[in-house]
């Protein structure tokens, strides 16, 4: 213990060291919030009515499991105490407050809920009853009420009670479950609510007059109300409650903050526009966070915005408890959207969209204005126009200043630079944060490049210490490239369209932000986009998500940023890119000298040396193709059409009942399978008349056709696999494998295979007789459509789990080799392996592509892409060729899994 309060004074000593003289000592006052710990968490959405999932108080914090259980955690360490079971009705709910546990589970097929109090310490129950909560009214579009139909604070239980007459609200004892009080408000009223750990607050809007009350949960009976401006539209109605009482409250027209005693504090422009105290010697007081988000701003109308997408930081929002003026401290948390589950006297909980339960402590220190809440003062915040130092093309820098604190910087804390033509992007700089210390800028840095690496789309090609860049989405379409730079203190972003301007300037700014706050520090520059011998990575505009072409020394690839990109094999230099106008949906395929590729509304065809258009076709359904010798099949909807693939004229033009979900040629090249809901057509592949089609099942569609020399194999989503005369459409055989078929059909040899739920079958080709069943484990993970036979071996995949190696001939395990999963899990990707050699290459739903000995599935290396595999590797030269979702385009040594050199 002893040693404990050294370390306490020693601590004290390194963040307030001793002033001399007699300078007047600075206010001890929040300055910052520090990650306490974190546990995955996928279930982040309220439950249906706004019950919510978690419940946090001082003494717990209590999550609803997706398997219907209650776990309930320490929060100081995030330690889990125990579990309340599942029940028979799923839970809808669940709060926490004075030491009580509060679980709603809902009635199936009705509007009852089944309240249950637990005791918070080990989870005995307290009180059970049932309870009918309001529904959802809407009236003209507009819901009468808006707020959780139920409400736990510490004085008690309260809940919209359903009722023809008036709102009905009725409270329980939080101990007993024992009604104490019942009130009414008119149903003609538009109503909104909130609770705080304490009482309940209430706004109503009765023919424009607004009224704001704070109610005991115990008794019902109002605390205190005050009357607000008309707001003049009832969809400007809205009500927040932080868990001490504060409340944020819009209506009449403007977003205003009041205390828990009734106090107006402040309107949103108000808190915003306050400056800190000067010469205050009594520290500051406040509340504790309301809001999640990026830094507050004010809208034109005067509301509270914390939801900008283009955020760099996220922050925890306070209240000063005297004037009003807002303080919002920055955490370490990438910008997500988030959602602040509830605080206790020195923590926050926060769940962030990657599915993540984040605990923040707060710190105190002194408080030294004019330096906003715990960083440095502004005079010492960087340029950012300079951090690039200037740039060539015609680029012109245009300043961002923001308001921290309600103090403008002084100089711009953003700076967009502004290219000459509109053939550029534009690529902006931002100052996110200048923390206290280079400690807490590295905190914060660390946890935003975990989160990301967890769930994000990230380049790992150009990480180093002091940076890591990833890909956003952005509205209305495209991604955002990012970059994340640290040094000293200082948290800057860099962001553009083009992700190959921010490889190319990321060196740069990381250069010159080290030059001014760590001189000395090398940040390795080996250019990312020249040519490297050992393998290279490409960055396209947005996702590649469909197979890369090799051959004739190029790399073919199409991306969601409207682009089929030809790439040198060797060094993956640009040899041409063509704008194909649209997001590519299909494609591309080379055949010959002809590089073919489909977007939403058209179809072309490119030179695949030069790029230059041989022909293109408007289509009027978003479409997909295949190429069978000269001619290609196209599906639009409901329609198949058959082009000349050199010149793109109409051969033949047909329309099926339903929609065309894909086109099958024959190897024989006298018919086309189309598939569709239930069944499949077969059509001459000269003339696109109907020969023959089969229904397979008229509920579902058709889950995989293969096809041989003289059979079609149809797998329909009903379990049953068909055998069909390829000429004749008449069956031959039908099995029922059981469970919806997932995997397959593959033809191979005399066998087919087919599976799903977590089974794999092999039938005997020429009459559906079972050989043998391998059964990978059946539950939440399910075959995926991952099979490949090779060699006389089975290869199966299953959903974020194992890669397992069957000998073909008996079904016999030969090995099986962990995908993993996790919490980095993200995608189920293709997952089908490729045998190339020795070596067999297969993608992991964590973005990580593996190489394996193929004969005994020991792994010889593996390679994070950085985000979800969406394309089948491609092995030629020596070199394993795969695209990303983050918009890579990688070519990995076949050796040694490396890229760089």
């Amino acid at each position: 213990m002893r040693d404990l309060r050294i370390l306490a004074i020693l601590l004290a000593l390194a963040v307030c060291p001793v002033v001399a003289g007699d300078a007047p000592r600075l206010p001890w006052a929040p300055a910052a919030w520090r990650t306490a710990w974190s546990m995955p968490d996928q279930e982040g959405d309220p439950f249906p009515l706004g019950n919510p999932r978690h419940g946090v108080a001082e003494g717990g914090l209590a999550v609803a499991t997706p398997q219907g259980a209650v776990a309930v955690h320490d929060p100081r360490t995030g330690r889990r105490r125990y579990a309340i079971p599942a029940d028979a009705a799923p839970t809808a709910g669940v709060w926490v407050a004075a030491g009580t546990i509060v679980v709603a589970r809902q009635v199936p097929g009705a509007a009852d809920h089944r309240l249950t109090g637990y005791e918070l310490t080990d989870g005995a129950l307290l009180w059970r009853t049932t309870v009918t909560v309001e529904p959802v009214e809407l009236v003209g579009g507009v819901p009468r009420y808006t707020g959780p139909r139920i409400m736990v604070t510490e004085r008690g239980v309260t809940f919209l009670d359903r009722s023809p007459g008036p709102y009905t609200f009725t409270s329980l004892d939080l101990r007993t479950g024992r009604v104490t009080a019942r009130t009414v408000r008119p149903r003609d009223c538009l109503l909104h609510s909130a609770a705080s750990a304490r009482s309940v607050a209430l706004v109503s809007d009765c023919a424009g007059r607004i009224e704001l009350a704070s109610v005991d949960p115990h008794t019902l009976r109002p605390d205190w109300t005050r009357s607000l401006p008309p707001s003049g539209q009832a969809a400007s109605l809205s009500l927040t409650a932080g868990a001490d009482g504060y409340l944020d409250i819009v209506g009449g027209n403007v977003e205003s903050f009041f205390a828990p005693d009734g106090r107006l504090l402040s309107t949103v422009r108000e808190a915003l526009a306050r400056p800190p105290a000067t010469g205050a010697m009594a520290p500051e007081r406040w509340s504790r966070p309301f809001r999640v988000g990026s830094y507050p701003e004010s809208t034109g109308e005067g509301d509270l915005l914390i939801s900008d997408r283009r955020a760099t930081l996220t922050f925890l929002i306070s209240l000063n408890t005297v004037t009003g003026r807002i303080r919002a401290l920055p955490v370490a948390l990438p910008p997500t959207w988030s959602t602040l589950l509830g605080t206790t006297e020195d923590m926050a909980f926060v769940h962030d969209e990657a599915g993540w339960i984040v605990a923040y402590r707060l710190v105190h220190g002194p408080s030294g204005d004019p330096a906003p809440p715990g960083g440095v003062p502004l005079s010492d915040w960087p340029d950012a126009c300079a951090l690039l130092g200037v740039l060539g093309g015609g680029y012109r820098p245009g300043p961002v200043r923001r308001t921290v604190a309600g103090v403008p910087t002084p100089k711009p804390a953003g700076c967009d630079w502004i290219p000459a033509t509109d053939e550029e992007a534009v690529v902006s700089v931002s100052v996110a944060w200048v923390f206290s210390t280079p400690a807490a800028a590295r905190e914060a840095f660390a946890a935003i490049v975990r989160r990301v690496k967890q769930t994000g789309r990230y380049d790992p090609t150009t990480e180093t210490p002091y940076a890591l860049s990833q890909t956003l989405p952005r509205l209305p379409s495209g991604m955002l490239s990012e970059s994340i730079v640290t040094a000293g203190p200082a948290l800057v972003h860099l962001r553009s369209s083009s992700r190959r301007a921010v490889r190319l300037l990321t060196p740069r700014l990381q250069r010159n932000l080290l030059a001014r706050y760590e001189p000395g520090a090398v940040v390795p520059d080996d250019g990312p986009l020249a040519a490297r011998p050992a393998g290279w990575s490409f960055p396209a505009d947005n996702s590649i998500g469909a197979d890369l072409v090799v051959a004739g020394g190029l790399v073919h690839a199409g991306s969601g940023d409207g682009k089929v990109y030809a790439l040198d094999a060797v060094s993956g230099a640009l040899r041409w890119s063509h704008q194909t106008g649209g997001l590519v949906t299909s494609g591309p395929i080379r055949a010959g000298g002809t590089v073919y590729a489909s977007t939403f509304s058209r179809i072309v065809a490119l030179d695949a040396v030069s790029g230059r258009t041989r022909w293109s076709r408007r289509t009027t359904e978003a479409s997909r193709f295949v190429i069978d010798g000269r001619t290609v099949y196209a599906w639009t909807g409901a329609q198949v059409i058959a082009l000349d693939a050199a010149s793109g004229r109409t051969r033949w033009r047909g329309r099926e009942s339903g929609f065309v979900h894909r086109v099958i040629p024959h190897a024989a090249g006298d018919l086309v399978y189309a598939t569709g809901p239930g069944g499949v057509v077969a059509l001459d592949a000269g003339s696109g008349e109907r020969r023959w089609r089969f229904r397979a099942d008229g509920r579902t569609d058709v889950a995989g056709v293969a096809t041989t020399a003289d059979t079609v194999h149809v797998a329909s989503g009903d379990g049953r696999l068909h055998a069909l005369d390829r000429v004749t459409g008449r069956p031959r055989w039908r099995s029922q494998v059981g469970a919806p078929i997932f995997a397959g059909p593959l033809a191979a040899g005399r066998a087919v295979y087919v599976g799903g739920g977590g089974v794999l079958h092999k039938l005997d080709a020429a009459t559906g007789a079972r050989r043998w069943t391998f059964e990978a484990g059946r539950g939440a993970h399910t075959t995926t459509n991952a099979l490949m036979v090779a060699r006389g071996v089975a290869y199966l995949t299953r959903v974020g789990d194992r890669l397992h190696a069957l000998d073909a001939a008996t079904g016999k395990t030969r090995w099986i080799f962990p995908l993993g999963g996790g919490a980095g899990f993200r995608a189920p990707g293709p997952f089908t392996p490729v045998l190339a050699g020795d070596a067999l290459y297969v993608a992991a739903g964590d973005g990580e592509l593996h190489a394996l000995d193929a004969s005994t599935g020991t792994r010889r290396w593996g390679f994070q892409t950085g985000g979800d595999i969406r394309t089948a590797p491609v092995v030629a030269g020596g070199r394993v060729y795969v695209g990303s979702v983050n918009g890579n385009v990688y070519a990995i040594r076949a050796s040694d899994g490396r890229v760089g050199g």
